[in-house]
């Protein structure tokens, strides 16, 4: 069990370090190099950062385009099945 007590002073907040290592991901799409249909985006990419507005964008346009990528890859993986 992990308790919340507070929070730490103005300009001690800082974005996750780590994440999955850019080399694994498709950056046009955001999708995994090594697990097909698995989209990534925000803090599970490994960039790092001060809190903020350039973080919020970040988590903002790579969910944008991860969700995106993810409905092409399932239509295009349900239109290529077969009709039962």
């Amino acid at each position: 069990e992990v308790r919340a007590t507070g929070k730490g002073t103005f300009k001690e907040e800082f974005v996750t370090c780590g994440g999955v290592a850019l080399r694994d991901v498709e950056m046009t799409t955001l999708a995994s190099r090594r697990c097909p249909g698995l989209f990534l985006c925000g803090e599970l990419l490994d960039v790092d950062g001060v809190t903020g507005g350039v973080n919020f964008m970040n988590c903002w346009s790579s969910g944008f385009v991860a969700g995106t990528s993810a409905v092409e890859y399932m239509t295009s993986k349900l239109l290529a099945e077969p009709e039962k």
